[in-house]
């Protein structure tokens, strides 16, 4: 396996869906070892010796635990505090690599073991179990007090190859390790949690959108598209590099074909404006990675450790960036499954396709694609419900001292959901353009009184083509009602792969 060296400084989300799957080792660079320690023997010297105390102003009125390994026991189980189902595995797996290489940045005053800590449960693939619910996206994460229970062998579960451990259990073979107060506090100060999901989220949402231009291809082969909507000058005069990239691919990916031309009156705007939807969220998703990046890198804790200099107390524990770029990247892939939804239903239906209704023989006796639209209308819908900006919500908490919180975690949980459902969609509309795309190169199509004819056939761009034999290695041709729940899963799970990337 490829290692990833960890400095602090130039994770990608791409690495970090990586290191999720399996697919990449992280290691602390020597550099990053070496700020760390630094970072750590500074804050030790001039550092607040009681900084949970004057953290928390042991809000109660009570004296802290005399210990710092009581103390910090204390802190960590008293965050506690998570509820509903766990996180999946490549979620955690994110989560760790988000907040080891916050920590490596060397702006925490936190020693090089607490991430080597991190690093060899990522390497050994052991996984904290998580509630995914209870954080807010700000200062003491309640999903990372979870995790970095389980890091110090101070309970909770773990995921291993043999099942679920204690997590004492598997920390007890490992080298000692106690962590200091501050050490405790960076643990779990911050909104690592969104970040990390927000990275899974980017690199989910490139695949589905490079589907959904390819699948607006097929469409527009069969509904035998006016081409005119794809003039590249008309789309530089718009502006927007995402609108003139997303006109570039489909003009490539539809170049040679024989069905489309641009002497017809112009189509439906969700077939004429489609490279408009595409592009829009295209630099929808440019922005939104750029901020995620940022955040992998930026030092959010609290308070900052500046070796030599000073210690910084400061509000960089707030992931409102986070929070809204996820809301903004949901919106943009509503976009995406709402106008691909009314191309379904325009394959579907017989006056405005010129094929047979719900593109199957013997529509009166057969229903076809019908029920596949069913299912596209209710997953946008869905996806709409979801789609409601979290960011935009509030509540104050820790006694009004943490008056505003970005609900970050919210945020980037509900895109995870946006993405997967819009990734059926998109694999709906590609199972209509192939069954579409089998009549016109048959050439079957209907006439003004329904009745199933012949006509000349025509075949696809080069480009296409290859995209119906994709469709079509994995769902046979619709002849006769079946079952399509196999189709509809097989689609879906090729987009979500990046097969049509």
């Amino acid at each position: 396996m490829d290692s990833l060296e960890l400095g602090g400084g130039a994770l990608t989300p791409a690495q970090v869906e990586a290191v999720a799957l399996g697919r990449l080792a992280p290691v602390l660079s020597d550099g990053a070892r070496r700020r760390m320690a630094s970072s750590a023997d500074w804050y030790a010297e001039h550092g607040d010796p009681d900084l949970l105390k004057s953290k928390l102003g042991w809000l109660l009125g009570g004296e802290p635990p005399p210990e710092t390994g009581s103390a910090v026991r204390a802190f960590l189980e008293g965050h506690c505090s998570g509820v509903g189902p766990p996180l999946a595995e490549e979620e955690v797996r994110a989560l760790l690599l988000a907040r080891a290489n916050v920590l490596a940045g060397g702006r925490s005053g936190v020693r090089p073991q607490l991430v080597e800590r991190i690093l060899t449960f990522l390497e050994r693939g052991w996984t904290p179990v998580i509630p995914s619910r209870g954080s807010v996206g700000a200062a003491g994460c309640v999903a990372l007090a979870h995790a970095a229970r389980a890091l110090l062998g101070l309970g909770g579960l773990v995921e291993t190859s043999e099942g679920q451990r204690p997590a004492e259990a598997l920390v007890a073979a490992l080298p000692p390790l106690e962590a200091r107060e501050k050490e405790a506090l960076s643990l779990i100060n911050g909104s690592s949690l969104a970040t990390a999901l927000a990275a899974l989220a980017v690199e989910r949402s490139k695949r589905v959108l490079r589907a959904a231009e390819v699948a607006c291809a097929l469409t527009m082969e069969v509904v035998r598209a006016d081409l005119r909507a794809l003039d590249p000058a008309a789309a530089e005069a718009r502006g927007h590099p995402g609108i003139t990239a997303a006109v570039q691919r489909l003009r490539g990916l539809l170049a040679g074909s024989q069905l489309v031309d641009d002497k017809r009156s112009p189509d439906s705007f969700s077939v004429r404006c489609a490279p408009v939807v595409l592009g829009a969220a295209a630099d929808a998703l440019d922005h939104v990675a750029r901020v995620v990046q940022q955040e992998l890198n930026g030092a959010i804790d609290n308070p900052l450790v500046f070796s030599g200099v000073g210690i910084v107390e400061c509000g960089h524990v707030h992931g409102a960036p986070v929070a809204m770029v996820m809301d903004h990247l949901k919106i943009a892939l509503v976009q995406l499954a709402g106008i691909a939804e009314r191309r379904i239903f325009r394959l579907t239906y017989g006056e405005l396709s010129g094929l047979p209704s719900f593109l199957v023989p013997g529509s009166g006796v057969n229903s076809g694609l019908m029920l596949a639209q069913y299912t596209a209308a209710s997953l946008v819908s869905e996806a709409k419900q979801l789609a409601v900006p979290a960011s935009i919500d509030t509540l104050p908490t820790v006694q009004h001292q943490e008056d505003h919180v970005p609900m970050a975690p919210s945020a980037a949980r509900s895109a995870l959901e946006v993405i997967d459902r819009v990734a059926d969609v998109v694999g709906i509309e590609l199972l209509c353009g192939a069954q579409g795309l089998d009549f016109r190169m048959a050439g079957e199509a209907v006439d003004a009184e329904g009745r199933l004819g012949s006509t000349e056939p025509r075949q696809p761009a080069a480009a296409t083509r290859a995209i119906y034999d994709l469709v079509r290695a994995r769902v046979p041709r619709l002849d006769d009602d079946r079952v399509l729940h196999p189709d509809l899963l097989a689609v879906g799970r090729a987009v979500r792969q990046g097969c049509f990337c």
